[in-house]
């Protein structure tokens, strides 16, 4: 049974902090280097400094980023809401030519092991993004971003018509980052309305669609404590916050999570190369030469179009110096199942495994969702290749995840990311 709890959440104040649409941020597993720096420089308060942990500029990123929340608890940037609120969201975002809205509420969510099939996981982790989280939580107890995840309306879509009421009126804060999706955020303290939300999503089940690092970190944190103390049962670390969303959201956008080539041995490369050149065949595509290398990859992207059927298709960016290459699998060895059948198992099983010792494949193949960055590590020589990859049919998505199975690590993209700084959960005894 989900359990899905209002939270006093701490809050950026407009009256020290400035500009609240200077201080919010990405997630952190999305936060380039240059964007790093372009974050720092945004805003003194741009919660980069607490999400990310001041990664490579002090000694210790964690402790500096616990010292830095709490200086700025103390001077008033950061605030605690008066009492325990949900918090019902509008994200309008540009894509493909279109202005999209994406509603949902951020709410306090039950932790449950992944075997009580209440929370679903989707793809794997990678065990060091994981003890970066729970370093953080540990020093800094509190949580900056939240996780998105998705659940199935009732027939007469209960939550998504309360949602919808709700951002009829006035918000309570909106947030018009640069380059993000504007933010509208309404606070619902009404015990009511809270208790309809949580009636309606009791049984449901939730799907992890953007988190998966962030969720299991707060698992093995809570572990933690648990080995120390006793845990009591409303502790706010039985709970982590999260941006809940209607399958049947219009704006819910799946894109592709593409994959860099980099720090591969020359016969590594070589052994790609022919490992693609043995299963798929090749054509030649074109970009418009008036774009920017970023711009046409993501011309690429869109031109590779959706699945359809079991077809098994990626794009291929600089297998050949500035190339783009349409790929698809000449003869897709028999799937036994939807997990087997995604374009991603199919890359990563009988593209790059013969291709790459397993131990070497993290090292070898990056994931990366910014055509941005790829463009950028192909032209400076600090990648060799790109697969861009297709988003992961949503009917196919839930095939795998209700059967308990698991994509490789980053295969889903589900766009837009929810910001960190919105609304934070910090650690007490109780929510």
């Amino acid at each position: 049974m989900a359990e899905i709890q209002p939270f006093r959440a701490v809050r950026y104040n407009p009256e020290v902090a400035g500009d609240v649409s200077l201080n919010v941020c990405p997630p952190f597993d999305v936060i380039t280097p240059q964007l790093q720096q372009e974050l720092y420089a945004r805003s003194p308060y741009n919660i980069v400094r607490l999400e990310l942990a001041r990664r490579g500029l002090a000694e210790d990123p964690y402790e500096k980023a616990a010292e830095t929340a709490q200086d700025w608890m103390d001077s008033g940037v950061l605030k605690h809401e008066e009492g325990p609120s949900i918090y019902v969201t509008e994200e309008e975002f540009e894509y493909q030519g279109e202005t999209l809205l994406r509603r949902g509420f951020v709410a306090a969510v039950r932790l449950e092991d992944y075997d009580q099939k209440v929370v679903l996981p989707h793809e794997g982790t990678r065990a060091e993004w994981v003890a970066d989280r729970v370093k953080l939580m540990t020093a800094a107890q509190s949580n900056y971003s939240p996780l998105l995840s998705i659940f199935r309306d009732d027939l007469r879509s209960s939550v998504g018509n309360m949602v919808r009421a709700i951002a009829g009126g006035e918000p309570t804060a909106v947030f018009n980052p640069p380059d993000m999706p504007q933010l509208r955020l309404w606070r619902v303290s009404d015990p009511g309305t809270i208790g309809v939300l949580q009636n309606a999503l009791k049984d449901a089940d939730l799907f992890i669609a953007d988190g998966h690092h962030r969720y299991e970190a707060a698992l093995r944190y809570r572990g933690s404590v648990r080995a120390e103390r006793e845990v009591e049962h409303d502790e706010s670390i039985n709970f982590r916050i999260m941006l809940m969303v209607s399958f049947d959201e219009p704006g819910l956008i799946t894109r592709g999570y593409h994959r860099l080539v980099e720090s591969a041995t020359d016969d590594e490369f070589a052994a790609i190369i022919g490992s693609i050149e043995k299963t798929c065949d090749l054509e030649d595509w074109t970009p418009s030469e008036s774009l920017s290398t970023s711009e046409q990859i993501e011309e690429f992207s869109v031109a590779l179009g959706e699945r359809e059927d079991s077809e098994v298709t990626f794009g291929l960016f600089s297998k050949e110096p500035g190339k783009f290459h349409i790929a698809r699998m000449k003869s897709p060895p028999p799937a036994e199942n939807a997990l087997e059948k995604s374009e991603y198992s199919y890359l990563h099983s009988h593209i790059l495994r013969p291709a790459i010792a397993e131990k070497r494949e993290e090292s070898v193949i990056s994931p990366h969702h910014d055509a941005g960055l790829i463009a950028r590590q192909i032209e400076s020589g600090a990648a060799r290749m790109a697969f861009i990859m297709r988003p992961v049919p949503l009917d196919e998505f839930v095939s795998i995840v209700t059967r308990g199975w698991r994509l490789p690590a980053k295969a889903t993209n589900f766009y837009p990311k929810p910001p960190a700084g919105a609304v934070i959960q910090e650690f007490g005894e109780r929510l």
